[in-house]
């Protein structure tokens, strides 16, 4: 379909006319943004929110370019949008773990047994098959592909009994948010 054609659709304004366009478009815009992200979900995403967002202004563009150039100049904004809003979640969370870092290593040694004993007794006040997933996941550094083959169950079940422990967890640990934090963020507790 042409750009003189997709543009007398939305104009026309109603949903089949935009079905159409939709399905013209959405793939190739699909396959355009995967040069920008690295998984097609995120693609998706972002091309639904942008057709999402044409339909909402539909009555309000006059456009002097294609509604295909439309298109994929909005999803590429919405795309540097979804990324700055990404990159700002991602400096926040590594500003969050290396503040807690420095604590933890600044603290006297007395006072960080304490707290590994801490979070130690929390460890093992979950369920037991919890437990296992949980200190084979953060402990031994094993991933949730790695787990479900050793215990034999789906990674699914892996992501609910992790869910679960971090639920329990900064439920048992919600006055001492520095060592939630700990488990959150150490890569490998060797010390639970």
């Amino acid at each position: 379909m042409n750009n003189e054609a997709l543009n007398e659709l939305l104009k026309k304004g109603d949903e089949h006319s935009f079905a159409l366009i939709f399905e013209t478009l959405y793939q190739p815009l699909v396959a355009y943004l995967m040069q920008y992200v690295g998984k097609a979900a995120d693609a998706e995403d972002i091309a639904q929110n942008t057709f999402i967002k044409l339909w909402e202004k539909k009555d309000q563009l006059d456009l002097d370019t294609s509604v295909k150039s439309y298109i994929y100049s909005a999803a590429y904004n919405l795309f540097i949008d979804t990324y700055r809003k990404k990159k700002k979640q991602e400096t926040y969370l590594d500003q969050l773990k290396n503040e807690t870092l420095i604590s933890l290593s600044e603290e006297p040694e007395d006072s960080l047994e304490h707290k590994l004993l801490l979070i130690s007794k929390a460890v093992d006040s979950l369920p037991p098959r919890c437990r296992e997933i949980f200190i084979m996941h953060k402990k031994q550094g094993y991933s949730h592909k790695e787990i479900a083959k050793q215990l034999h169950i789906s990674t699914k079940t892996i992501e609910a009994q992790l869910r679960i422990a971090y639920t329990r967890l900064r439920e048992e640990l919600k006055n001492k948010p520095d060592l939630y934090l700990t488990l959150i963020f150490g890569k490998r507790l060797n010390s639970i």
